[in-house]
């Protein structure tokens, strides 16, 4: 029999790659996030930056990043709508983070600092992601991910706007090389633990690189699950 760890690593896998396309959740909340920014996203190089190529631990720090921060509590229930839709997916409650990753990347830098798995930084092999685009994310302003891991065989997770695509960021490595394709890109990430695996994947005492926010429900993660 599988233990809970090879069961959540198993559906992990068989989730790698599930795109939810056509949903007016992602399409409402890359709509609302880029009005309430103010500007358009896959033009947010004309009107911030320059930055220093983006380094581990200091690429989701900058004052644009805040903006984006500073804005998601007008965009609470479209999170959560959003969420709905990948737990539906997922097929059982999920206790979700409470606040999703913001990443940008401008022309000529890169939106994440390095190639990583999620694993290197104390995330739990019970976790799952998901990213949604808030623009276009196609070639080098994609995100890259190991075909299979361990390859260091990377291909890019081409997305729409509003597209939503889960991934393994446990066992594959995964990030992107310089953005060439002369646009801004703008995306969420963010994690959901299955309730049943709840016992097991929150006896980490790990906190986030970001935030220093512990890995738990109340913190990192909801207190309930949906």
């Amino acid at each position: 029999m599988q233990s809970l760890l090879e069961s959540a690593e198993q559906r992990r896998r068989d989730l790698h790659r599930h795109r939810i396309t056509g949903t007016p959740e992602g399409a409402q909340f890359a709509t609302a996030v880029a009005e309430a920014i103010g500007v358009p996203l896959a033009a947010l190089h004309d009107h911030v930056g320059p930055y220093p190529l983006f380094l581990p631990g200091s690429d989701n720090t900058t004052e644009t990043h805040q903006r984006f921060y500073e804005q998601h509590p007008l965009q609470e229930s479209l999170y959560q709508a959003l969420c709905r839709r990948v737990v539906d997916v997922i097929g059982e409650p999920c206790f979700v983070q409470r606040i999703p990753t913001y990443r940008f990347g401008l022309p000529a830098n890169r939106w994440v600092g390095s190639y990583h798995r999620d694993s290197d930084f104390g995330h739990s092999g019970y976790e799952f992601n998901a990213i949604c685009a808030l623009t276009v994310m196609q070639g080098s302003a994609a995100l890259h991910v190991e075909r299979d891991a361990g390859t260091h065989l990377f291909e890019p997770l081409d997305l729409e706007v509003g597209e939503l695509i889960l991934f393994d960021h446990i066992d594959r490595l995964h990030g992107c090389p310089l953005n060439r394709e002369g646009v801004s890109v703008a995306s969420i990430d963010f994690r959901f633990v299955p309730e049943r695996f709840a016992s097991e994947a929150f006896r980490s005492s790990a906190t986030s690189l970001n935030t220093g926010t512990a890995f738990l429900p109340g913190h990192y993660f909801t207190e309930e699950p949906i």
